[in-house]
Formats: structure tokens, sequence, C-alpha cells
């Protein structure tokens, strides 16, 4: 039963961190947040590395051809199928 709840709460977690979490799956983590250390800790660590990450490719950018190459790809796969 804990594994089940610690798995929830971690999808739920993720899902926040990434921007994909509704506004009353946000606010349910929030609240479960300010009861449970250990996934406290868990958000804390994972929003800095997130943000840290983010920052980090905006300082050094992203190469200029990498958008056009990734489509190429995508296409290509696109037409074996």
């Amino acid at each position: 039963m804990e594994v089940e709840q610690n798995q929830a709460c971690t999808e739920l977690l993720l899902l926040v961190i990434d921007g994909q979490a509704t506004e009353e799956q946000h606010q349910e983590l929030m609240k479960h947040l300010e009861e449970c250390e250990s996934c406290r800790k868990e958000y804390l660590l994972s929003k800095t590395i997130k943000d840290s990450l983010k920052n980090h490719i905006k300082v050094n950018g992203t190469p200029k051809d990498l958008a056009n190459s990734i489509q190429n790809k995508i296409s290509e796969t696109a037409s074996l199928k």
C-alpha cells in the first residue's frame, strides 16, 4: 500500500515539476508536501535540478540546426511507417 502511495506521489510530483499538472493536482501536491518531509525533499531536489538545467541551456543556447535536424528525423521516421 505504501509503495503505491509513493508511486502515485512521485507521478504527481513529476507532473507538477514538468508543468503538466492541473491546478487541482498542483494544490493536492502542495498540501501533501506540507505534511511529508521526504516528498518535500524530493520535490525541492527535482525542482532545483530542472531549474539548473533550464538556466544552463539558456546560457549556452542550443545549436542552430538542432530543431531542423529533429524535424527531419521525425519526417524520416514517419515516412517509414
